[in-house]
């Protein structure tokens, strides 16, 4: 099986220390348009890839249905990864990528995992 973090560092598509992480945040929310949810994830060193698939992506699509985003398309949200002193910065679309990879699901697969998600 991949490393999961390293199937996600790779994604990152901007990576900031973690200090400078609320400038961030409060630039970043003053200058999207349309506005784009961030959704925050903490992986500890020992974490392993079974506390993300069972607790972290779960929980996630749950508080998208909730927002009233489609939790199926990864879009209209980013997820900023804290890992020891960095945010990884993460599309929505490649942060569920990486869970089909790790779980060798196709997107379609994956949909019916986050249907069964919704209904616990």
């Amino acid at each position: 099986m991949p490393d999961y973090r390293e199937l996600l560092l790779a994604k990152a598509f901007e990576i900031i220390p973690g200090m400078d992480y609320n400038k961030f945040l409060y630039d970043f929310r003053d200058r999207r348009e349309p506005p784009c949810l961030i959704y925050e994830v903490v992986i500890k060193e020992n974490e392993t890839w079974d506390y993300l698939k069972d607790r972290v992506y779960p929980n996630l699509v749950r508080y998208l249905k909730g927002k009233g985003l489609d939790p199926t398309s990864g879009e209209g949200f980013i997820v900023a990864l804290f890992i020891k002193d960095w945010v990884y910065l993460i599309k929505g679309d490649d942060f569920f990528r990486v869970f089909c990879e790790m779980e060798d699901l196709n997107m379609t697969a994956f949909s019916f995992r986050v249907l069964r998600w919704l209904a616990q």
